[in-house]
């Protein structure tokens, strides 16, 4: 540190301020520099903001212009929305299409015969609702995923229905305490959704179908088959006869096919279980209906998977013993697709809304019935071009797409006021916020003038405006033939319009545009679009802002990130650099100026002192 000395002489000097009159000069070297920097920080911050805009408009505007989606909308009409509704994407042929729905898809859906709670205390525990005892085990078994449930005194049908919920089973649970059941549904429908109870314990059973009530018999069999909610004593099963078991008094019959076959099981009131078990056997098949003494369930299943068997009451006594006295329960249950006849083919579908050749069709209703022919009502379901909708897409990306390129214009052409540097400290102190701001904004005016850039970019995309899209030939070849045009530079008689100051903005002649729809409803999607054959515009200006950001980014880098790679900010990196080398030098200067003002000082005091003695001598 540089001890100043200064004023001992009583020179009277202002030493601080002449050094830095002096380093004022030395100084303007560095501010111009600094100039520089700001300079070069403004333009990489006008780039970055002119980054984010072109890559919104690539990446939203341009990417969505481009889907035959948004280029080739479609109306869409039913004559019988009640049966069903329709929507269309751009790919769906314009033609009308004929169905008729005889069956919708549907889930499983299990819901209590009646009441569940004995005690009406629907609002309790398990044990205040049903006497289940705490410690008890609820053990049971959907679609595979098994279910335990452990009671305790405050365990309630909300707790079981959020375990079989959270058992991810392919299952919804839950109980209405007003209605007072319990609901079971598959979360998806079509003959692939099923409730499998199969594995379930012998308590878990009880729970489900007795205590909650659910399930039902289903006369379609299948390998696994149905299982009686009642049950019956070991001691009873072939010595007690139907009559004494159930209170049977007439002989009945059990309707029964095999594969198509019909037959049927005679059952007398005083046959024992084992006897009439034994009768569907030798229908149905060994195996078919069997009986296990330790939990006195019987079950009656399928004996083949390859054949379709049913089994049902021919009479309601029989209907009784099967869905009653024995109380069968079916331990698999599936939905069922949905069956239609769709422009003359038979099809199904696992779900009520499906997409069939770019129509997405939503069943709601069986078709109605021709009275006078017996028929089902077909309904026609006519898909169309929206032309309307169409002009408005094409209009509204003309003016992102003009708004886009007045604000690249803007950038090139702004004027560049070279007389006005950016401020330093000590100048914007000297002005008002108002002066100040006004300085800089013609400062930073025309930053970006004529960048090679945003010109290059500018050319290209008019370039892919107006060029012929490759591969289409006829009447429509470019944006121009379909009335989407830049205005005319020339007027009549040579002379540059006004057009020339908008740099390439588009115009749609709305006549143009609809004559060409309606002569070809798909044109705007071949011009702009990319199909297998072609690149639109949109295709092609989205290809080349691709190219244009990674100009940008080396440029300038990215956005709102640190950036060290850039080729600005490697200058901007160069700058500092040389700011803190110049600082340093003015520094030493700055120094050095005090050093000699200080032994100047200290010289002068010395002159004084001996001039001082001399008088002394003299006198």
């Amino acid at each position: 540190m540089v001890m100043r000395t200064y004023g001992l002489s009583g020179s009277g000097m202002d030493i601080d301020s002449l050094v830095k009159d002096l380093m004022k000069a030395r100084r303007a070297r560095y501010d111009k520099v600094q100039q520089q920097r700001t300079q070069l920080e403004w333009k990489k911050e006008d780039y970055n903001s002119i980054y984010t805009l072109a890559q919104n408009f690539r990446n939203t505007d341009l990417a969505n212009f481009r889907k035959q989606s948004n280029l080739s909308p479609k109306l869409v009409s039913s004559t019988n929305d009640a049966v069903v509704s329709a929507t269309a994407n751009g790919a769906a042929a314009n033609i009308e299409h004929s169905i008729v729905v005889s069956q919708l898809a549907g889930g499983v859906k299990m819901t209590s015969s009646d009441g569940i709670t004995p005690t009406g205390n629907y609002k309790g525990s398990l044990t205040a609702q049903f006497g289940i005892a705490a410690g008890t085990t609820l053990d049971f078994t959907i679609n595979g995923k098994n279910i335990k449930v452990n009671v305790t005194d405050t365990t309630t049908l909300n707790n079981v229905a959020s375990s079989i919920n959270q058992a991810d089973a392919g299952v919804k649970a839950s109980y209405d305490a007003t209605l007072d059941r319990f609901f079971l549904y598959t979360d998806k429908t079509g003959a692939a959704a099923t409730i499998n109870f199969n594995g379930t314990t012998d308590g878990g059973m009880d729970f489900l179908f007795n205590t909650l009530k659910l399930g039902g018999y289903s006369p379609g069999l299948n390998t696994i088959g149905e299982v009686s909610r009642n049950t019956v004593d070991a001691a009873d099963y072939g010595t007690k006869t139907l009559q004494e078991l159930y209170g049977i008094s007439g002989d009945f019959q059990l309707s029964m096919t095999d594969n198509g076959v019909a037959d049927t099981i005679d059952i007398a009131a005083s046959d024992t279980l084992s006897v009439a078990l034994d009768k569907i056997n030798a229908k149905l098949g060994a195996g078919a209906a069997t009986y296990d003494a330790g939990t006195g369930r019987i079950t009656v299943k399928a004996v083949d998977p390859d054949h379709a068997y049913t089994l049902d009451g021919a009479d309601a006594t029989g209907k009784a013993f099967l869905q009653d006295n024995l109380g069968l329960v079916s331990m698999v249950q599936n939905g069922h697709d949905a069956v239609f006849n769709l422009d003359g083919v038979d099809l199904t579908q696992a779900a009520n809304t499906f997409t069939v050749s770019g129509v997405t069709y939503n069943l709601k209703s069986v078709s109605l019935t021709n009275p006078d022919t017996g028929s089902p009502i077909a309904t026609s379901v006519n898909v169309k071009a929206d032309i309307e909708k169409t002009i408005d897409a094409v209009q509204s990306f003309v003016d992102i797409y003009n708004s886009f390129i007045s604000v690249i214009n803007k950038e090139v052409n702004e004027d560049r006021y070279r007389d006005y540097m950016p401020l330093t400290s000590e100048q914007k102190e000297a002005m008002s916020d108002s002066e100040a701001a006004a300085w800089e904004k013609k400062a930073r005016s025309g930053i970006l003038r004529n960048d090679s850039i945003l010109s290059s970019a500018l050319t290209t995309m008019r370039r892919n405006i107006s060029t012929p899209i490759s591969g289409l030939s006829g009447k429509y070849t470019s944006a121009s033939s379909i009335g989407v045009r830049t205005g005319s530079y020339i007027d009549d008689d040579g002379n540059l319009t006004s057009e020339y100051g908008n740099g390439g903005k588009l115009y749609v002649d709305e006549d143009d545009l609809r004559a060409a729809l309606e002569e070809d409803p798909d044109v705007v999607y071949k011009i702009f679009g990319n199909t297998e054959s072609t690149t639109g515009v949109a295709g092609r200006l989205y290809d080349q802002f691709d190219e244009a950001l990674k100009q940008l980014r080396t440029e300038a880098g990215y956005p709102n990130t640190t950036d060290t790679t850039s080729f600005l900010a490697k200058r901007l990196q160069n700058y500092d650099k040389q700011l803190v080398s110049m600082n340093d030098q003015l520094t030493m200067m700055e120094n050095r100026y005090y050093r000699q003002f200080d032994a100047m000082e200290a010289a002068l005091a010395q002159l004084n002192k001996q001039s001082s003695w001399l008088s002394q001598q003299f006198s």
